[in-house]
């Protein structure tokens, strides 16, 4: 049963005793409406807060005449009156809460310091907030009192006072120095790392490589160096000098120079070009650590997996950053060094053992998926990896059907690689498990239902509990894939077709799923058609999807062989050398990618 109350503006808020016993445990109001505040909603009720909804500032005066002090207030710029300062205090007064969030698509940075006066735990858009909703809901959940602010205030005051005659006794002197020591020599660890690895690449790759561009300035006259400028610490412009070349690992050589002035960091945010404009609100913390040669964000974007774009990614890195985390982030990047490659000139078709594969971003696939949902233009959706090419060259039915296809995405570290061998980059990694929850998150907030078909018996049913839990998407109904597919498969479509889905997600495993989705698809009425392989086992928790570090450095097939030896080790062991081979004899034999 659901915690949230929602108050009609058009009704009187009736007291009982009953109610009155619920509404003084109430802990958390959300003013303001729309679909994206319901996953905001779950959130609090999972966290055990009971939650009420206004969206007009009518229904909060009659509110705050029953509540007591509230714990935790969302506001929201889909509320009737727009945030300012005096709302906020005028909010705050009535609901007496000390723990004020706010959601705002227009990040002004004005409009920030003037909301923050008035006291906020977090100010930024929807979209940021709900990437680390679950760690501002704990921490607010540990700093929750249940006493007025009074009583705050008063504790505050102690402790001011307390602070103000702060001990000078020898234990207490010994603590505070031993804290600073551990600091410095914590610090003082870390630039002795970063200068060792200056020296190190400096005398094994600066020199050698200068010599070569000095002798190649000899021959042909082109520059040893190029100037670059970049965003140092607090949005400051600095000029570093690269190698004149084409290779982008070759090129950054000369960063390393950077660790011995201290303007580089090895490992640290993601190096980026001067923004002329104001920085946006969001983006202003993030530039107060100084840029690294090493981020993580680089090596997501190297692994094709850097989905949630480059702010949400540089929080996380801030929010985990520790010494001993950077260097396991360093480690991480060495195997990246496999399949770095510039993505800048990738072609939008992929041509891949005489398949035609859609070389778009995440983004960009959900958009295509968006249009055809409004348009209600029917499309079938496949995903490809180095398994499903191989076995689309024994078998011509499923290569003829993912050629018709409307979509085929790339899927899996494989097609990475087979990118970098023929030459035309890999813009993203767009694999069905890594696209299911911003598919889902669309499908919520444009109104449509997803119909999940496939899997063993319950399975389907675990997955849609899940997946409907953590997105709010309207789940229109499931069903497992042991069916006789000569016989019920007529059945099966029309129970499909009378849940009214607009997106029908079949797991099967390739090839059976696209060959079934192929062979039904002028009977099926949903919008989406898209075949998902083993996404269920995924989400309905049967199998543990490999760990996210794996992923980035392109190890997940490590974890499934591990996982399921008996069945996956031919698919990987043999599979993947195979797949490459085949990639390595088709370009030698066509000449270029492109043919």
């Amino acid at each position: 049963m659901s915690n949230a109350i929602r108050i009609d503006s058009n009704s009187q808020l009736l007291i009982s005793e009953a109610v009155q016993s619920r509404i003084a445990s109430i802990t958390a109001v959300i003013l303001g409406s729309g679909k994206r505040l319901n996953q905001i909603r779950s959130m609090l009720e999972k966290a055990n807060f009971n939650v009420i909804l206004l969206e007009k500032e009518q229904e909060l005066e009659r509110l705050s005449r029953a509540l007591n002090p509230v714990q935790l207030i969302i506001l929201a710029d889909s509320y009737e009156t727009a945030p300012s300062k005096e709302l906020l205090l005028d909010i705050r007064r009535k609901l007496c809460s000390a723990h004020i969030i706010c959601l705002s698509e227009t990040l002004d940075e004005e409009l920030e310091r003037g909301l923050r006066s008035a006291g906020l735990i977090f100010f930024g858009s929807h979209t940021t907030f709900l990437a680390y909703a679950e760690k501002i809901i704990n921490h607010t959940l540990k700093s929750i009192e249940y006493k007025n602010m009074d009583s705050r205030q008063k504790r505050a005051q102690k402790l001011e006072k307390r602070l103000a005659r702060r001990s000078f006794s020898l234990k207490s002197t010994l603590k505070r120095a031993s804290l600073r020591i551990t600091a410095f020599m914590g610090e003082g660890v870390v630039r002795c790392i970063e200068i060792c690895t200056a020296l190190a690449v400096t005398v094994l790759f600066f020199f050698p490589v200068l010599l070569w561009l000095f002798m190649r300035k000899l021959i042909n006259a082109m520059p040893v160096f190029s100037s670059r400028d970049i965003q140092g610490t607090s949005s400051e412009t600095i000029t570093v000098q690269q190698f004149n070349v084409n290779n982008k690992r070759v090129c950054e050589i000369p960063l390393y120079l950077e660790l011995f002035s201290g303007r580089l960091a090895l490992v640290g945010t993601a190096i980026k070009e001067p923004d002329n404009n104001r920085t946006a609100v969001e983006q202003a913390y993030i530039t107060m650590f100084k840029p690294g040669i090493v981020s993580l964000w680089d090596i997501r974007k190297a692994g094709r997996i850097a989905h949630e774009g480059q702010v949400a990614t540089e929080w996380e890195y801030i929010f985990k950053k520790h010494p001993l985390y950077d260097l396991l982030l360093l480690l991480r990047a060495i195997p990246t060094l496999l399949y770095t490659q510039n993505d800048t000139d990738a072609p939008p078709i992929l041509h891949l053992l005489g398949l035609d594969i859609n070389n778009i971003t995440m983004d960009q696939a959900l958009s295509i998926i968006k249009k055809h949902l409004s348009t209600r233009e029917q499309c079938r959706v496949f995903f490809v990896n180095p398994d499903c090419l191989n076995k689309m060259i024994s078998d011509s039915d499923y290569y003829t059907l993912l050629q018709q296809g409307e979509y085929v995405f790339p899927d899996g570290i494989g097609l990475t690689l087979a990118g970098k061998i023929l030459g035309t980059p890999l813009k993203e990694n767009i694999n069905g498990t890594d696209m299911l929850p911003y598919l889902c998150s669309m499908a919520a907030d444009e109104g449509h239902s997803v119909f999940l078909l496939g899997g063993k018996p319950g399975i389907a049913e675990k997955a849609a509990a899940s997946i409907s839990m953590s997105s709010g998407v309207t789940i229109a109904g499931s069903a497992h894939g042991y069916f006789n597919h000569q016989t019920e498969s007529h059945e099966i479509v029309e129970t499909i077709n009378r849940s009214g889905a607009s997106i029908l997600l079949v797991a099967f495993g390739a090839p059976l799923q696209e060959k079934w989705i192929t062979q039904y698809r002028s009977q099926l009425k949903p919008h989406v058609l898209m075949g998902v392989g083993g996404l269920f086992d995924f989400y309905s928790g049967t199998i543990r999807r490999a760990p996210r570090w794996m992923r980035e450095i392109g190890m997940e097939w490590v974890y499934r062989i591990l996982q399921e030896p008996k069945r996956m080790w031919k698919r990987y062991v043999i599979g993947n050398p195979l797949f490459l081979y085949r990639i390595i004899k088709w370009k030698l034999f066509t000449g270029s990618s492109k043919s």
